[in-house]
This record gives C-alpha cells, sequence and structure tokens, in this order.
C-alpha cells in the first residue's frame, strides 16, 4: 500500500515539475518579446514618476522666503522685538512676489526652520511609506498597492489644499509622503517585471526621463502659479484623470508565479498574448488551460499549488543568506550617498545666482539629458562599472564646488560654482537612473518589493538629511556639508566595484535562483 502511495506521489511530482517548467517557459515566451501592451504599460505607469518628481520637490516652491520685514520697524526683517516679543504685529511680505507657506503661516526668522523640518517630516513619510508600501506588494500584489497608493496621495494632497493650520499642512504632507513612495517603489518594480531584460535599460530611462519632465511641469506651473494652494492644487487634479485607465493594469505575472498563482497568471498571459498578436503564446495558453482542466486538482496549478504555505521572506532571511546580504548592503550605501548628493545639490541651487525659476528649469533640462545620456551608459557599458564612474566624477566634482566655496570673495565668478553644480547635478542623475536599474535587477523577484523598500528607506534617509545638511550653510563654512556629500560618494563607488555584473540577466524570481546566477549561498 504504502509502495502504491510512493508511486503515486512520484508521478503527481513529475507531473508537477513538468506543469511548472512549461508555465516558466510561457511566461519567459511572454516576457523576453518585447509587444505594444508591455510599452503601453510602461508609458502609462511611467507617468507616475512625473507625480512623484513634482511632490518630492514641490516643497522649494511652497517653502520660499519672498524679501519680508518686520511691520513694529520698517528697518528689521528680524531680531526686533517688543518686551521680549520678536515683531509682535508680525511681517509684511513683498505683495508683488509668491504666497508662500512663509506668507501665510510666517515661517521666518525664529520660525525659519521650519522649512527644512516641513521637508525633512515629509521624507520621514516616504521613509515610512519604503518599508511599509514595498514590503505589502511582496504579499498582497503590485497592482492593488500602485492604486492605493496613486489615489492615497492625490486625497492627501487636497487636505493640504484646505489646511488652514501648518500643523494639518505638515500631518497632510508627511501622509502624502507615504503613498508616494509607495507608488514610485511598486510601480517601479512592476515595470521592471513586465520589461524583456534587453529593454529593462529603456524601461528604467524612460520612467526616470519622466521624473525629469515632472520638475520642468512644476518649475515652468510655479512661475505663472504664484499662489502655493492653488499650485498644489492644479498639480493635483490631473491625477483624476487616470480613473480612465488605471482599472486595466494587470498584477506582476512574475509576482503571481511566486505566490503558486499560475493558472492566474497564465489568463493575465492569455490576454497580453492575444493583445499583442502572438498566436505563438495565445496557441501555448490554450493548451495549458485546456490541460490544466483534464488534470487533478492538485496538479493544475503548474507546479505551485495556489493554497500552500509560500516561504516568508523577511528582512533576517535576506541578511543570513550571503549573496543578498552583500547585494542588499551594497545597494543601501548607494541608494544613501546618491540621494543625499542629488538632494543636496537641489537645495543648493535655489541658492545660485540668477532667477531661481530659470535655475530649476536648467536644471530640469539637465536632467533629462543626463537620463537621456544615462541609456547609452548604461544599455553599452554595464551597470557596475558606469556606476562607480559617475559616482567617482561626481564626488570630484562637488569637491571642487566646496573648495571654491573656501576661497575669498570675488576670487572667482559665481557662474563657476552654478556650471559645477548643474554639471554635478546631472551626473548624480545618471546615478540615480543607474542605482534603480541595478538594485531592481540584484533582488530577486520574491523579495525585490523588500528589497528595493529598504533601499528606498536608504535613500528616503538621505533625502531627509539633505535640506538639514544644507541648512548648515550660514552656521558652518559651506565647505563642510560639500565635503560630507564627496566623501560619501567616492565610498559608495568603491562599494559598487565589487558587485556583479547584472546587463542582459533574466531577473531571477526567487533567492535560490539568485544563488545559482550569482555564486554560493553559504552565510
Amino acid at each position: 500500500m504504502h509502495l502504491t502511495d510512493h508511486g503515486e506521489d512520484s508521478q503527481l511530482n513529475t507531473l508537477r515539475k513538468s506543469k511548472a517548467q512549461e508555465f516558466g517557459d510561457l511566461m519567459q515566451a511572454l516576457l523576453e518579446r518585447k509587444g505594444k501592451f508591455q510599452i503601453i504599460l510602461i508609458i502609462l505607469l511611467s507617468l507616475n514618476s512625473m507625480l512623484i518628481g513634482i511632490n518630492h520637490t514641490i516643497t522649494t516652491f511652497h517653502a520660499y522666503v519672498p524679501k519680508f520685514y518686520c511691520r513694529d520697524h520698517i528697518n528689521y526683517t528680524c531680531g526686533y522685538f517688543v518686551n521680549g516679543t520678536e515683531c509682535p504685529s508680525g511681517y509684511h511680505f513683498d505683495e508683488n512676489d509668491d504666497t508662500t507657506l512663509a506668507v501665510e503661516f510666517s515661517t521666518v526668522c525664529r520660525r525659519a526652520m521650519l522649512a527644512p523640518l516641513i521637508n525633512s517630516l515629509y521624507f520621514v513619510g516616504v521613509t515610512l511609506g519604503s518599508i511599509v508600501c514595498s514590503s505589502m506588494s511582496d504579499v498582497y500584489g503590485r497592482r492593488k498597492l500602485v492604486i492605493a497608493s496613486l489615489y492615497g496621495q492625490a486625497i492627501m494632497a487636497l487636505a493640504q489644499y484646505v489646511s488652514t493650520h501648518l500643523m494639518l499642512f505638515i500631518v497632510f504632507r508627511l501622509m502624502q509622503g507615504f503613498f508616494i513612495q509607495g507608488l514610485q517603489t511598486v510601480s517601479y518594480a512592476l515595470i521592471m517585471e513586465y520589461s524583456p531584460s534587453r529593454f529593462r535599460t529603456v524601461a528604467a530611462t524612460y520612467w526616470e526621463s519622466n521624473w525629469a519632465i515632472g520638475l520642468g511641469i512644476l518649475g515652468a506651473v510655479a512661475y505663472f502659479v504664484r499662489d502655493w494652494r492653488m499650485l498644489t492644487l492644479v498639480l493635483t487634479l490631473p491625477v483624476f484623470l487616470t480613473l480612465s485607465y488605471v482599472w486595466y493594469i494587470p498584477e506582476s505575472i512574475v509576482w503571481l508565479s511566486t505566490k503558486g498563482r499560475c493558472t492566474e497568471a497564465t489568463r493575465i498571459i492569455h490576454k497580453i498574448a492575444k493583445f499583442n498578436r502572438n498566436e505563438e503564446v495565445v496557441q501555448q495558453c490554450n493548451s495549458l488551460i485546456l490541460n490544466e482542466k483534464d488534470q487533478p486538482a492538485d496538479t493544475a496549478s503548474g507546479g505551485n499549488d495556489s493554497n500552500a504555505p509560500q516561504q516568508k521572506i523577511t528582512i533576517g532571511s535576506l541578511m543570513r543568506n550571503k549573496i543578498m546580504r552583500k547585494h542588499l548592503l551594497s545597494m543601501i550605501c548607494v541608494w544613501f550617498s546618491v540621494t543625499l548628493s542629488y538632494y543636496g545639490i537641489l537645495y543648493f541651487l535655489p541658492n545660485l545666482a540668477g532667477s531661481r525659476h530659470l535655475n530649476w528649469e536648467y536644471g530640469a533640462l539637465i536632467e533629462l539629458l543626463s537620463y537621456i545620456m544615462s541609456y547609452f551608459i548604461f544599455a553599452g557599458f554595464g551597470r557596475r562599472l558606469p556606476m562607480a564612474f559617475l559616482q567617482y566624477c561626481n564626488g570630484g566634482l562637488i569637491l571642487f564646488m566646496a573648495i571654491l566655496s573656501a576661497l575669498p570673495a570675488g576670487s572667482y565668478s559665481q557662474w563657476w560654482i552654478v556650471a559645477t553644480a548643474l554639471t554635478a547635478k546631472g551626473l548624480a542623475v545618471s546615478s540615480f537612473c543607474g542605482m534603480f536599474i541595478f538594485g531592481s535587477e540584484l533582488l530577486p523577484t520574491a523579495c525585490r518589493g523588500l528589497g528595493l523598500g529598504l533601499c528606498g528607506c536608504s535613500a528616503r534617509t538621505g533625502s531627509l538629511l539633505a535640506p538639514q545638511l544644507m541648512a548648515l550653510i550660514g552656521i558652518l563654512p559651506t565647505f563642510v556639508p560639500l565635503s560630507i556629500m564627496s566623501g560619501l560618494l567616492v565610498l559608495a563607488a568603491t562599494i559598487t566595484l565589487f558587485l556583479p555584473e547584472t546587463l542582459s540577466t533574466i531577473l531571477p524570481n526567487t533567492i535560490e535562483e539568485a544563488n545559482q546566477t550569482w555564486g554560493s549561498p553559504e552565510i
């Protein structure tokens, strides 16, 4: 009796493996061939990148401080006290300039530190969102989190528009940061999981280019809409146009396969293949679906029983694996350093000579050109060496800025600083693009959300510290914060050299596959 049961189990296991192999071949047949559905999906999801770029940087215009003076004494801006109270009648702001948070909530003088605090608390929300939303996407799927994050952040933006107290604005801004980061991490993961391996660099570059376009839109709209409330409203309302298509975005078939929901994934593959007019894959789907109907229930899932318990991947399990630990910790360091330098330069730019709106648009144009350049760099030369090279160069440029800032005033033209800062920003942008591509390729599907979430948490810690670091200018010599950014970039570049190359590598789905691809799983 036991021998008979053993024989039946052996046959079932063989059948399951056969089905799993058949499904795996079907999935690769779809994903490794570029189709119009994938192109449309990447275009639509990349619109989210515009939104993310706008919201990550809009505080630069929200917190702008127009010229002002103390109402109690026209010759004073700050430091005029009456009975121990600074400017008890308040401040008068230039009526021909922007209406910002500074004008409405008097975030000047003793309250001046509220401006960087608002931005830092926003990035606290972003940091929390990078961990929570990415982890939830590994459990509940990519599609649900994209939709929830997209409309969650829009509701929080509308709440900011009607806020009558600064504390309410800060709370809603923090909550928006939570959803914005969920939108960024999960949308990007979904794009990578639907992109053919040879098309991933194009997809990633297009995603990042939309970020730069978003910055350009922000600068242009901010030039014409000078009230912070109307600026928020004008940039938020278009989000609801996505209601026309967001429901058609499918779940990641790669994620479904790791959860054992292969029948559901097969139906999605069938729809996509039919849309792409890929008759070969359509026939394979029809054959697989028909075979599943003829098989026992315990084999119909293609070797993955959706009711079977799935191994839960935690931060601890990633840290216990030699390969994952190396990849994750290296990427955490890279993401922190690159993001700190990017936002540090971003907040440094409005303090430069010239029109702040024009400087912003120059920066956005340089970002767009840098992203386009990134495609040729990362597609032609791989990921590892270009990433290291870009970080070394950026570290050198920022150090050059630090040295210039230490020289006596008037010994150099301010435009040297402007040109160097814009070039450094361009290099930071290219590194930004590369770290997203490299990070997503170094992590398997089963833990990509969690891994990118941890990297995102590190990055957001960098963006959280950037305004505080730049706020030191005026308290400490400019040389100090710029030197810190330069040193961290050199360290991250050196660490990058110890990572494997991932160009054109098929994304591993499990940690076991990652071990087979990159080495031994020993601890």
